[in-house]
């Protein structure tokens, strides 16, 4: 029984958020509901003269065997031009009109969904992978502007130029009408059994290509690593196989789509020897004139378009809503970190900040138990703290609390005495700057990196914040100077030099709190020693967080905690730590014997 419940549930689950996509759907189509409107009214224009043109060649046919010579001819000639061109005038506006829609909505979702990648957590990228949400954010918004522009057009015109034909036959010659669309209910059925498989096939195709997407997205990205590795020939034969599956698929899915229109071909062709042998009996008997037979005659080829536009737009349609589902999971996913109703009127902060028994633990199914337990800290405002300790200890998460990248218990954290799940983002955000370990560049100029987050590139203060973090004195070497390129990521400089370009950047910001994250780790201990002299001045006034793996770099600090398994083990200024016998010191003399190691290491290589 609980399998059976397990299985229903889930079937409620999928039906459920079906609903849900095409309710966002149908917001969207309804926001540009003139421009449908419009659309939908000239298809109805272009079905009207649709079903006239073959009605208009019958009257001429007739004419002509009738003898009509002169005006009359000459006129039932110009009424199948004018039917003609007020047909293919209506089929061009008609399309334009809605395609100019679907365009309009693809350019609306796709701004949305990028609008809300951004105001996802940081949690959000650990469980979803770059590669799978640029598919989604490209190919399954292509799809789906296909299902709202070409796809729709053909629900809105396909059902009414098959009834307006009918119906303009059935005036004609009911019997006959019955003999040449009886195999119509068939195709019906058939359409329907490959719609559900192209629905199944369009999904997995998608999500193929987001496997192969994001295989190609961490490739190009990591490239010098798989280098250094000597990996190509196995991530080659990875991407080989992710595209051989994607291969597979998308011939799965053209099959499906191949024998969608070649049996809807087939139909008209059965219609058509039923005319030939029913109309044609008629025709000869005189109970059916030769314009009629005419006329039915286009009719039915005029139906085979249609009739293949079911099997394309059942595939459209299908394709459309499965690559939407991809689409609305991740709309469907609630921000995590957002400002709350209950949000104080916070407007700047001074830097005081309070953690009250704080305990964090990583979300997502691959936590590790908590990563902090019972943090009890306060760092008055314009102080200089130093956190310590050895890797994996909580230094990092710990800092990263502070600016609310991640979710905390209420009660836990505090700036200048506010809840900091109550202090506005935008308020909380501005007032602080984070230079992460991992210093990531935009591949744009080097001014534009360094100005990041401010209104506009001021040169002056751009020069400045590059000068305080002893960033100067490479551009010069620089082939276009802070006008250069850096490249993806920042390839083009080295890693000191990302480094002191992500300390500029935050440095260019003025914060109130400034957070570190071992961000000299990648320079020599003189460019450490030159810009920690240079931000002396900096850290004046303002609270910082300097997260560091060398002892050397916090020495300075008002205060120092060490952090060890999550827990703070001491605190305090560097002389008392260096004299105890505890953690901060056997980390200090390691570090000093690695020093001297290398610097004999150093000295054998240079006598050498």
């Amino acid at each position: 029984m609980s399998a059976v419940a397990d299985f229903v549930q889930a079937r409620e689950t999928i039906a459920s958020n079906r609903r849900a996509m095409f309710r966002r759907l149908r917001g969207y189509v309804l926001r540009n509901w003139r421009s449908y409107l419009l659309g939908i009214a000239a298809t109805v224009v272009y079905v009207g003269f649709f079903a006239l043109f073959p009605k208009t060649v019958q009257w001429a046919i007739e004419a002509l065997i009738a003898g009509v010579r002169g005006p009359d001819l000459w006129g039932a000639c110009g009424l199948v031009a004018a039917v003609t061109l007020a047909r293919a005038s209506a089929r061009f506006f008609s399309r334009v009109t809605i395609f100019n829609a679907a365009r309009e909505i693809e350019y609306q979702l796709r701004n949305d969904l990028f609008a809300h990648l951004q105001r996802l957590p940081q949690s959000f990228y650990f469980t979803w992978r770059t590669g799978d949400l640029m598919s989604r954010a490209v190919n399954d918004l292509t799809a789906v502007r296909l299902m709202l522009g070409v796809g729709l057009l053909q629900v809105a015109q396909t059902p009414f130029m098959i009834v307006s034909a009918v119906g303009m036959m059935l005036w004609i010659d009911p019997e006959l009408t019955v003999w040449v669309l009886a195999p119509l209910p068939i195709f019906i059925g058939i359409a329907r059994l490959f719609g559900r498989a192209m629905h199944s096939t369009n999904l997995a195709v998608q999500v193929g290509l987001a496997d192969m997407s994001n295989h190609l997205q961490e490739s190009v990205s990591g490239i010098s690593v798989v280098k250094a590795y000597a990996m190509e020939e196995t991530t080659d034969r990875k991407f080989g196989e992710l595209t051989q599956n994607l291969y597979e698929r998308w011939m799965h899915a053209v099959r499906i789509q191949a024998g969608m229109p070649a049996i809807t071909g087939l139909l008209p062709n059965i219609g058509m020897l039923m005319l030939f042998v029913v109309g044609g009996g008629k025709m000869m008997a005189g109970e059916l004139s030769v314009g009629e037979f005419f006329a039915f005659f286009l009719f039915n080829i005029e139906l085979t378009m249609p009739l293949f536009f079911i099997g394309w737009m059942f595939n459209l349609i299908q394709r459309g809503t499965a690559s939407m589902q991809r689409i609305d999971e991740v709309l469907n996913v609630e921000p995590s970190i957002a400002d709350r109703p209950d949000m104080l009127d916070v407007r700047e902060l001074h830097g005081e900040i309070e953690f009250k028994g704080l305990s964090f633990e990583y979300p997502g199914p691959d936590a590790r138990g908590a990563a902090l337990s019972d943090i009890e800290l306060r760092i008055p405002a314009g102080s200089v703290v130093g956190i310590v300790g050895p890797v994996g200890s909580g230094k990092t998460t710990l800092a990263s609390l502070i600016p609310r990248l991640y979710e905390v218990e209420d009660g836990s954290l505090f700036l200048d005495g506010n809840d900091v799940n109550r202090i506005p983002l935008g308020t909380l955000r501005t007032s602080i700057a984070v230079v992460p370990q991992d210093s990531f560049l935009f591949s744009m100029s080097l001014a534009d990196n360094v100005a990041y987050g401010l209104p506009e590139t001021d040169p002056a203060h751009v020069l400045a914040a590059a000068d305080r973090a002893q960033l100067g004195k490479d551009v010069v070497e620089l082939p276009e100077g802070y006008e250069t390129l850096v490249g993806e990521r920042g390839v083009m400089l080295s890693g000191g030099q990302r480094q002191r370009a992500a300390l500029a950047r935050a440095l260019a910001l003025d914060p109130k709190i400034l957070i570190l994250d071992d961000t000299l780790s990648a320079v020599d201990a003189e460019t450490e020693a030159a810009i920690q002299e240079g931000l002396s001045a900096v850290f004046e006034g303002r609270t910082v967080i300097v997260v560091a793996s060398r002892v050397s770099t916090v020495r300075d600090a008002d205060l120092i905690v060490v952090i060890d398994e999550g827990r703070i083990v001491e605190r305090g200024r560097h002389d008392e730590l260096a004299a105890s016998n505890g953690l901060y010191a056997r980390l200090a003399r390691d570090q000093d014997a690695e020093k001297t190691r290398e610097g004999g290491i150093a000295a054998v290589g240079g006598g050498e």
